[in-house]
C-alpha cells in the first residue's frame, strides 16, 4: 500500500504540513503584532544594529541625520535629565566627595546607552555642567562630563 509513495513525495508532504502548522501558530499568537507591523503602527527594532563606531558617529552631520532621532531616545534623554538633577541634589544632601559624585553619575549614565550615541549627548553634558556649577564641590567641566560617558561600560 505504501510502496507507491516515494521518500521525496513523503518529505515534501511533511514539509508542507509543517509550514502550514507554523503559519497557523504564528497567525494565532502573533496576529495583533502582524497587523500593527503591516499597518505601520509598529516598527522592527534591531538593537544590535544601533551600535555604531566613533567614525560613523562623526560622519552623521547631514541634515537627514539631525531629524532621525527616535522618540524613544528623546524620552530617555528627558528621563536622564531629571535623574541627573536628582543625582546632584542627592549628592549635595549626602555630602559626597567629587569622586563619589562622578561614580554616581557614571552609574546613572550607564543606564542610557542610546543617549550616549545620540546627538543629545552634548545637551546632557551641558546639563551636567550647569547642575554641577550650583554646587562648587561637584563642579565638572564639559570635558570631564564627556569622559564620564566614555568610562561607562555600555
Amino acid at each position: 500500500m505504501f510502496t507507491n509513495v516515494s521518500w521525496g513525495s513523503y518529505l515534501a508532504a511533511v514539509g508542507i504540513l509543517l509550514l502550514i502548522w507554523y503559519l497557523v501558530l504564528i497567525l494565532k499568537f502573533y496576529s495583533k503584532d502582524l497587523r500593527e507591523l503591516f499597518s505601520g503602527d509598529k516598527k522592527f527594532k534591531f538593537p544590535a544594529l544601533k551600535k555604531t563606531s566613533k567614525n560613523e558617529l562623526e560622519g552623521q552631520n547631514s541634515l537627514s541625520s539631525a531629524f532621525s532621532e527616535s522618540f524613544d531616545t528623546l524620552e530617555d534623554a528627558e528621563e536622564l535629565s531629571t535623574r541627573i538633577v536628582q543625582a546632584v541634589e542627592e549628592s549635595s544632601q549626602m555630602s559626597l566627595s567629587k569622586e563619589q559624585f562622578q561614580n554616581y553619575l557614571k552609574m546613572v549614565l550607564e543606564e542610557y546607552p542610546y543617549v550616549k550615541i545620540s546627538s543629545l549627548r552634548e545637551n546632557i553634558n551641558n546639563l551636567i555642567v550647569s547642575e554641577s556649577e550650583k554646587h562648587p564641590q561637584f563642579y565638572l567641566t564639559s570635558a570631564e562630563a564627556d569622559t564620564l560617558w566614555e568610562e561607562t561600560t555600555s
